[in-house]
């Protein structure tokens, strides 16, 4: 049984968890915290965490910025592993939080949804793809008794979108300026509060001619409960660091797809000057033909070594461009990818793909990466088993 401390517990989110733990076999409420009396909960609540005299596994926190000093003089006193589900911290507050991180472990993250954190991934893809001839605006829709504004989540993802662009984009907030026009170097960040809506968040790239829009809508509270949880599964498996939602989409999503290419050569060059190298690209796009997989090293007297691959059906007119230069050309060989957006949060996927395809007895010729990608150029009668023991490894099928 995990034993949870929860902050907040008088709460919205805090009676929403109570309601969704009531029934619980695997985790129970040892004691809640709340600066304003709560005595309808059937677990002892305390004003402050000074006054506790129980312990527990783990504190949750849905409470508010202003508790965050108890919550981690408590944490760091006691050893008690934290999760934050808090918004509105200030820059010295994140500090803090950080200092705290290299005694106990803490888990925040300013939305306890999966499918928020999968929106900024897809918001930083969105970006990397669309480049800066598009704008981009975020709209966020709460509730009329939220506090901060904008939200905590419509910050994380402008601060997602912004990494891609080298955090260039300066944040403008509602455009209250009438006689000013939008600015390239912008992302507009928008709030609306009303009603009991749970969250809805918004992202817009705006083109020429056309808007391409990604969405977020909470149904219910029970979503951020469920992300919770998660979070305290994960923050329990470590002693100190600090964490995210994007180190659990690390560890469940790191590899979500592997596909693979039939018909592959590879040509290689040993040693060869740059401008020849270049004039043989030329040659070969001259031609038409797609090239995949181009890895370049330095050799110590100045030359590269180089290779690519390409479809076994161009392979002749490749080499007709490469002429006499010295070079290997290697034949049925095969593409094996594996691919997730976990992956550039998680260290060690390259190992293990590898340690996988060598434990086959499997050639592997050129190997490329990328923040979410990792392809092998492989011998083709391998590329079978070695798909199939990858897909099972990682649980998809």
């Amino acid at each position: 049984m995990i034993r949870i401390a929860l902050s907040g517990a008088g709460g919205r989110m805090g009676r929403t968890v109570y309601k969704s733990l009531i029934d619980s076999k695997e985790y129970q409420i040892v004691f809640g915290v709340d600066q304003y009396p709560t005595e309808d909960l059937p677990f002892p609540v305390y004003k402050s965490f000074e006054g506790c005299t129980l312990e527990a596994d783990v504190i949750l926190d849905f409470s508010s910025p202003s508790s965050l000093d108890g919550i981690l003089d408590y944490a760091v006193k006691t050893g008690t592993k934290v999760v934050l589900a808090t918004t509105g911290y200030t820059p010295e507050q994140l500090k803090r939080i950080g200092y705290a991180s290299k005694e106990v472990a803490v888990f925040h993250s300013a939305n306890m949804s999966l499918g928020i954190n999968l929106l900024a991934n897809l918001s930083k893809e969105a970006m990397k793809f669309l480049g800066d001839g598009y704008d981009v605006e975020i709209v966020e829709t709460h509730h009329n008794k939220k506090l901060d504004a904008p939200s905590g989540t419509a910050l994380t993802l402008a601060n997602a979108i912004n990494s891609v662009r080298e955090k260039e984009l300066d944040h403008v907030y509602g455009r209250r300026e009438s006689a000013k026009r939008r600015e390239k170097n912008e992302i507009g960040i928008h709030a609306i509060r009303g009603g009991t809506v749970v969250g809805k968040h918004d992202v817009m790239f705006l083109g020429a001619g056309e808007l391409v829009r990604l969405s977020h809508e909470a149904e219910s509270k029970e979503v951020f409960v469920r992300g919770a949880l998660r979070a305290i599964n994960f923050v329990l498996t470590k002693q100190t660091g600090l964490y995210d939602m994007n180190s659990i989409l690390g560890s469940f999503y790191a590899v979500t797809s592997v596909s693979s290419e039939k018909d592959v050569s590879m040509l290689y060059f040993p040693s060869i000057e740059a401008d020849h190298f270049i004039a043989i690209l030329r040659g070969i796009k001259d031609a038409d033909v797609n090239l995949d997989m181009i890895s370049q090293n330095i050799n110590l007297d100045g030359t590269l070594a180089v290779s690519f691959t390409l479809g076994d059906s161009d392979l002749a007119v490749a080499e007709k461009i490469v002429g006499d230069h010295p070079h290997t050309s290697v034949v049925g060989t095969a593409k094996l990818t594996a691919e997730g957006a976990g992956m550039e949060h998680t260290s060690g996927v390259a190992l293990e793909v590898l340690s996988i395809l060598k434990g086959l007895g499997t050639n592997i010729y050129a190997i490329t990466t990328s923040e979410t990608k990792i392809s092998c150029c492989i011998d083709h009668s391998k590329l079978v088993e070695a798909e199939s023991a990858l897909k099972k490894y990682y649980g998809l099928g």
